[in-house]
C-alpha cells in the first residue's frame, strides 16, 4: 500500500507540474496538447490522486503518522520531479521497474 501511495503521489504531483505556467516543460506533443486544453480537469484529477494517496497513508500509518509520511513522500517526489524532469533522463520503463522493485520489497 505504501508503493501505491508513492505512485499516486507522483502522478498527482506530475499532473500539477504539467499544468504549471512557470515551469519550462519538455513533453510529448500529445501530452502537451491534452494538458493545454484540459488544465482544470487535470488539476482536479491531480488533487483527487493526491487525496487518495493521503488517505492510503492515513489508513496504513494512522492519522498523525500518515499525514507526516504523506508530506515526506510529497516533498521527496516534488523535489525529484522538479530537479530531474527538465533533464528528461527518466524514462517510463525505469519508473515502472522502480515501482515494481518497491512493490516486491514491500511484499517480502
Amino acid at each position: 500500500m505504501i508503493t501505491l501511495s508513492i505512485l499516486l503521489t507522483w502522478l498527482g504531483f506530475e499532473f500539477f507540474y504539467q499544468t504549471s505556467k512557470k515551469a519550462e516543460l519538455h513533453r510529448a506533443e500529445k501530452l502537451s496538447s491534452w494538458f493545454g486544453e484540459n488544465e482544470e480537469p487535470a488539476k482536479i484529477f491531480g488533487a483527487i490522486l493526491l487525496g487518495i494517496a493521503l488517505s492510503l497513508s492515513v489508513i496504513q500509518f494512522g492519522v498523525g503518522s500518515g499525514i507526516f509520511a504523506f508530506l515526506c513522500i510529497l516533498m521527496l517526489i516534488g523535489s525529484l520531479v522538479v530537479l530531474i524532469s527538465p533533464l528528461r533522463t527518466v524514462k517510463l520503463y525505469w519508473v515502472i521497474v522502480g515501482i515494481a522493485f518497491l512493490f516486491l520489497i514491500e511484499i517480502l
